[in-house]
């Protein structure tokens, strides 16, 4: 579990549902699109807020290293602005810290993905290696990506393309419902549990312990 330091980020007010725009690329899917619309509190991941602004939206918190964000929004939104330079973490992390914070731990996070492919795997990641009491969900333009601790019962559909990603050898996975089901074996690698399928409107995964990254397409 990754470690951020949570000291000096003031007690905030945030109102559900919670989006963090990242800056990457900005949704286009009607999916992702409709959560920013419906949300109370959207927190700008530093760039992020150029377009965020640019688009009309109202922009609660901006948080980052302010090396992307246009000078005339810094001048626009110097009130809401959470300044953390610090490089251990990228400024999603610090987003979802920010929130974890300030006891929000259900959010969405839109604009993960897209432009450079380090980024987009560093921000995917961030929803695995952080705290097993999170509920976030990143949505992108395809589908989602999310965690699961403990044995669940996902919402689905016949014909959905699910993958499975984990980076603890040791977790014993037995699932229903999938095209290629675990029957308490593990995933050994990061690509030996893609590619797989639902056959019904919903499938189950125990676990003998640990966390799951799951993806769904829409």
């Amino acid at each position: 579990m990754i470690k951020l330091s949570i000291n000096n980020m003031n007690k905030l007010e945030i109102r559900q549902p919670v989006s963090i725009i990242a800056n990457g690329n900005f949704p286009y899917h009607e999916i992702p699109l409709k959560i920013l619309d419906k949300s109370k509190t959207i927190v700008a991941c530093d760039g992020a807020a150029n377009i965020l602004d640019l688009k009309k939206y109202k922009i609660d918190y901006i948080i980052g290293d302010l090396d992307s964000i246009e000078s005339r929004n810094i001048s626009k939104y110097k009130n809401k602005i959470i300044n953390k330079p610090e490089q251990t973490n990228n400024d999603l992390r610090k987003a979802i810290m920010l929130l974890y914070n300030n006891r929000v731990k259900t959010f969405s996070i839109l604009g993960a993905t897209g432009k450079r492919e380090d980024h987009t795997i560093g921000n995917i990641f961030s929803i695995y290696e952080l705290y097993d009491d999170l509920n976030a969900t990143i949505y992108t333009d395809n589908g989602t990506f999310k965690c699961i601790n403990t044995n669940t019962e996902i919402k689905s559909y016949k014909g959905q393309q699910v993958s499975l990603f984990s980076n603890d050898k040791t977790i014993k996975i037995t699932s229903n419902s999938l095209m290629y089901n675990f029957s308490s074996s593990s995933i050994n690698n990061l690509f030996h549990g893609t590619l797989n399928e639902s056959i019904s409107d919903s499938f189950i995964l125990n676990i003998s312990h640990g966390k799951l990254l799951i993806y769904q397409n829409y």
